[in-house]
């Protein structure tokens, strides 16, 4: 008698255990089969590889036609994969041909909106370059997220530095020829979605 109920409470417990993993399995798919109906919705075949292969202007067209519901699907998504770079400072001096490196500015990278973002800005100069550093770097993963050089924290204000190479660790950027001292708030912007994602206003360590 014993001996039975032992068995029947291993087999239990192993069948709960079971239906437990198998339903935790399905949870990704789920979210993941919501988007892709959501894209389909808005093109036929659409995906999100595809949908992150359109140029920019594709994207903005799409972004502003497609419902919130789609827009939020997409950007969960991003948020779920996120990118890494490991740039060292040595990279600057390779560029620059000089081993003279020199850090001029620094300041905390704060997240905007609701989004996270951590780690710091810093302007470096390298013999006749001048270079922005992100260090211990990280920020919510988006889509096309570039970098501006702006004087009052708006892309309007800004100048384009390129796209943002990782969403994570350190990277390097060149900024030669850009006056750092008017242009000093650096943002992290979505022009498909429109969002601000970080920023960072610059100001001199201490002497």
């Amino acid at each position: 008698m014993l001996r039975t109920v032992t068995i029947s409470v291993i087999i239990g417990t192993f069948l709960i255990g079971s239906y437990y993993v198998v339903a935790a399995s399905y949870v990704q798919p789920e979210q993941q089969n919501k988007l892709s109906v959501a894209l389909s919705d808005i093109q036929p075949g659409l995906t999100y590889e595809k949908f992150i292969g359109l140029d920019e202007n594709e994207k903005s067209f799409l972004v502003q036609t497609m419902p919130s519901s789609a827009r939020n699907l997409i950007l969960e998504e991003a948020r779920d994969r996120p990118s890494f770079a490991a740039e060292s400072k040595d990279i600057m001096t390779e560029i620059s041909g000089s081993s003279e490196l020199r850090m001029i500015k620094l300041t905390p990278i704060s997240g905007v909106k609701g989004y996270d973002a951590g780690g710091e800005a810093a302007v470096y100069v390298s013999g006749k370059n001048t270079f922005l550093r992100l260090q211990d770097f990280g920020i919510a993963s988006g889509i096309d997220q570039k970098l501006y050089l702006t004087k009052d924290g708006t892309i309007e204000t800004g100048i384009e530095i390129g796209s943002l190479r990782a969403s994570q660790g350190d990277q390097n950027y060149d900024i030669s020829g850009i006056d750092h001292d008017t242009y000093n708030t650096l943002v992290i912007y979505s022009k498909p979605f429109g969002l601000y994602y970080g920023y960072a206003k610059f100001i001199k360590p201490e002497s």
